[in-house]
């Protein structure tokens, strides 16, 4: 009985993510037009940061009212894989254009979340103890990030075409603030009853937290993301949807787990991290390498590679809940 209160508490809270999130993007959305940002670069910030908003809530409230930031940490590397395979998929086989991404997005916002995954790997395996100079770390080398933004956005400004700013008509700039804030409370009071239920999930089947975060909660917290990309894509906004995936898991990495890092150090101190399973970290890596590859040569994902993609996640999500109920063992 109390497996099943924890499922409808999870399907619901998802729920309420999809629309809080739906309407969030929106609101941010509208916001980039108004300040005329280049596509590329709305999608790597306003859109990233919207979309990212239940991952960093997630993250804060495992390690401040749960004691276990490695649910943040699963929620994180999961939505992040969610967000590599599963969004550029749908994406892929939904644009009304070849989903061909701009050089500058692949130069930028990749190569910075391949450094974002590689660190995420680094700290899992070689600091069990992670204080606040990890947190002020991960917190500037994003702030560094935001500054290559600026100046992109500052070049572009120079250069861009009607095409190239999103937005039609008056856009009521303080209307579209409130309905963000009020989207951020609600968003937070649903997620931190999403990582209760996650956590009662796993108790009730004898799995690791981390593990039923990397799947449930992280495919819960994606659902802005996938409004977001799928909707640019539609829209042939491809430069859009690409930045959002990449702007968004760089996001989740270092400030999704920098600020509430930071947070609990101020409080309580440094957080101790025992992430036993970092298999998850290294098919994320692995997964990262291989969507690279696919863009390394024309910058252009075919629906054959997004297919592909799709039954890659389908597969490692097998292997997470086989690893979880001990029926393939935890080699790494």
């Amino acid at each position: 009985m109390e497996l099943l209160r924890h499922i409808i508490v999870l399907l619901v809270t998802s729920g309420f993510i999809f629309f809080i999130g739906n309407r969030f993007a929106v609101a941010s959305s509208r916001l980039g037009d108004a300040l005329k940002l280049h596509k590329s670069v709305k999608g790597a910030t306003f859109d990233a940061i919207a979309s990212s908003l239940p991952e960093i809530m997630v993250a804060l409230f495992s390690v401040i009212f749960f004691n276990s930031f490695d649910v943040g940490i699963g929620t994180i590397a999961g939505s992040a894989l969610f967000n590599l395979l599963v969004i550029p998929g749908i994406a892929v086989l939904v644009a009304p254009v070849a989903f061909t991404v701009h050089k500058h997005v692949i130069s930028r916002d990749a190569m910075f979340y391949v450094i974002s995954v590689f660190i995420l790997v680094a700290l899992t395996m070689y600091f069990q103890s992670w204080g606040i100079g990890i947190a002020i770390f991960l917190l500037a080398l994003y702030w560094y990030y935001v500054r290559v933004i600026v100046r992109h956005t500052k070049e572009f400004r120079g250069e861009q075409t009607d095409h190239d700013i999103g937005g039609d008509g008056e856009i009521n700039i303080k209307r579209e603030v409130v309905i963000a804030i009020l989207a951020m409370l609600g968003m937070g009071i649903v997620t931190y009853f999403l990582t209760e239920a996650t956590i009662g999930i796993a108790h009730a089947l004898d799995i690791a937290p981390v593990l039923a975060a990397f799947v449930l909660t992280a495919a819960a917290t994606s659902l802005p993301d996938t409004v977001i990309s799928v909707k640019n894509a539609k829209n042939g906004d491809i430069d859009d949807a690409a930045a959002n995936v990449f702007g968004s898991n760089i996001f989740d990495i270092l400030v999704g787990l920098g600020l509430p890092l930071l947070i609990f150090n101020l409080m309580n101190g440094s957080v101790m991290i025992a992430f036993d399973y970092i298999e998850m970290l290294i098919g994320l890596l692995g997964a990262t390498i291989l969507v690279l590859y696919f863009l390394a040569e024309t910058n252009t994902l075919s629906k054959r590679r997004a297919i592909s993609m799709l039954v890659l996640y389908a597969l490692f999500i097998v292997y997470v809940v086989a690893l979880g109920k001990g029926l393939v063992v935890n080699v790494v």
